[in-house]
């Protein structure tokens, strides 16, 4: 059987590699897991095959045991607040994140909120290989509730807010996802002016695709320019990521408004720990240095820096793709919560957007993709170790490749998809794209090598 956990859950194209019935043996199985005992909350996204895949993954639970609290259609940040809140022993959430329609997944959380290690998605993983899992007896069989989740979420999350300083113009993007139902009612709340753009739910994401890139937001960009508005926020399908896009109508990368929340949230703490991934902007090494704290990069991926908040401790998390990890708030990324800080830090700083960033020291980005089918990964790797050897390097996740310059390079496989990342970062734009095109050179020749098309 292929691996079917990647970076984070599983996840693949529904009725295809996400059937039913892999819902239901993950939800058995992790019924198998908890000891056939316990209460797990599912929710799910708005995608067509969402309600599908949660009732199977339901049906696996109940069958093993376990009572299920129903959330219905929800973001993964609520689902996230709600394991705790309703004292559950783990959590589901239905959803693909960025992904195109056609895409699902599956994610497990544990009873603090945060993802499954990948140590213990392994046994679950194990116990679906081995069909080692465990029905329980009749009169043992689990049983369903429906709970209202949003309604305490944002009356929770409003009470870490304070009332705004000034009247903000706001436009939204809930890329037609599940964002919609939560962060426009945020704002407003917050009583800011608010002007929506995709905010009705559609499976089929007719506004743009999910994926909160620059290429995706160009509708969002115009209407702020066209409105005047003071800021742009979007979401991504199950709104854990954010991405800002200043008064100008231009996109700031996720991680510059990652430094700029962080600033804003661990003000006056002392010595704070900041944990991000190899991919991160080292505009956060400037972040932690100015609050006097520490930066502690891990492998790319939620899981990743859950699990060394979990062992070691810190005050916030996140990566570069604009989501955010609030420790005292939940131990999962929040776009939401993200939105509302960084609304916070506008309305309280008196400036512009853009005047908020010239703050921060400028880094030059690219991100580029290479296809490559899984079981070439492995192979692929090893020989991008031995085409670098020669220089410094982080092997911690693919490989990272650094600079005297403060230049670096990071190629690595997606935990997804079929696809190799590249990423560069430089402080001189010229420099990144060099250093971008070189990474992809070196793939498309190993992929030349071993005949890869």
């Amino acid at each position: 059987m292929p691996k079917l956990f990647g970076t984070f859950g599983v996840r693949g194209i529904a009725n295809k590699d996400l059937t039913p019935e892999i819902a239901f043996e993950l939800g058995i199985s992790l019924a198998t897991y908890l000891g056939n005992r316990g209460k797990v909350a599912v929710g799910h996204d708005n995608r067509t095959s969402s309600e599908m895949l949660e009732n199977a993954c339901i049906s696996g639970l109940l069958s093993g045991g376990c009572d299920v609290i129903r959330l219905g259609t929800v973001p993964t940040p609520v689902l996230s607040f709600a394991v705790k809140f309703f004292d559950c022993s783990a959590g589901v959430i239905i959803t693909a994140s960025h992904n195109p329609p056609e895409w699902n997944g599956i994610k497990f959380w544990k009873e603090d909120g945060g993802s499954f290690p990948h140590s213990e998605e392994l046994e679950i993983e194990r116990m679906i290989q081995q069909k080692s899992w465990k029905m329980a007896e009749w009169q043992k069989v689990g049983r369903t509730r429906r709970v209202d989740a949003l309604s305490p979420y944002l009356e929770n999350l409003l009470e870490r807010i304070p009332q705004l300083d000034r009247k903000l113009k706001i436009v939204v993007d809930c890329a037609n996802a599940t964002g919609s139902l939560i962060t426009p009612r945020m704002l407003r709340q917050l009583g800011c002016e608010v002007v929506s753009l995709n905010c009705q739910m559609d499976p089929t994401f007719p506004g743009r695709l999910p994926e909160p890139t620059p290429e995706n937001l160009a509708d969002l960009c115009s209407m702020v320019r066209s409105t005047g508005a003071d800021v742009g926020v979007a979401q991504d399908g199950d709104a854990d990521r954010a991405v800002v896009v200043d008064e100008q109508g231009r996109v700031l990368m996720g991680d510059r408004t990652f430094a700029l929340v962080t600033q804003h949230y661990l003000k006056g703490r002392e010595h704070p720990r900041i944990v991000t991934t190899v991919a991160t902007s080292s505009v956060m090494d400037e972040v932690a240095r100015k609050l006097g704290g520490e930066i502690i990069r891990t492998r790319v991926g939620e899981p990743e820096i859950v699990t060394e908040i979990r062992q070691n401790g810190g005050d916030i998390g996140g990566e570069e793709n604009g989501g955010t990890i609030f420790v005292d708030w939940t131990l999962a990324r929040d776009g939401i919560m993200t939105i509302g800080q960084f609304v916070s830090l506008l309305s309280s700083s008196g400036l512009k957007v853009t005047e908020l960033d010239s703050m921060l020291p400028k880094f030059h980005q690219r991100k580029a993709k290479v296809k490559c089918p899984n079981e070439f990964k492995e192979e692929v790797l090893r020989r991008l170790k031995e085409k670098f050897s020669g220089y410094k390097l982080n092997t911690i996740d693919g490989i990272r490749v650094d600079f005297a310059d403060g230049s670096w390079l990071l190629i690595r496989p997606s935990g997804t998809e079929p696809i190799y990342r590249c990423f560069s970062e430089a402080k001189d734009p010229s420099r990144a794209d060099e250093l971008v095109n070189w990474g992809l050179q070196v793939l498309q020749e190993i992929k030349g090598e071993l005949g890869l098309p």
